[in-house]
């Protein structure tokens, strides 16, 4: 439930940009909280709506597995830097 929160929290901090800036746009959530808010949607993931069904499966059948896998990749694809 959390990924929903985040995404309706951006949801709507998008619709006070338009709202609130004459030309439409106007900065109301820092790099900072939009990171975290991509954070909080992998931490956890929408079983409503998965984007890929085997993680979707796994994720619902053996939390601690999925965890371990992700873990897992995340040692075997580092990021770029």
């Amino acid at each position: 439930m959390a990924s929903g929160i985040a995404r309706g929290r951006l949801a709507e901090e998008r619709k006070s940009w338009r709202k609130n800036h004459p030309h439409g746009w106007r900065p109301a959530i820092t790099v900072k909280q939009i990171l975290v808010g991509i954070q909080d949607l992998l931490d956890t993931p929408n079983p409503a709506d998965p984007a890929q069904t085997d993680g979707y499966h796994l994720f619902i059948q053996d939390a601690v597995e999925y965890k371990k896998r992700v873990k897992l990749q995340s040692k075997q694809y580092p990021p770029i830097v």
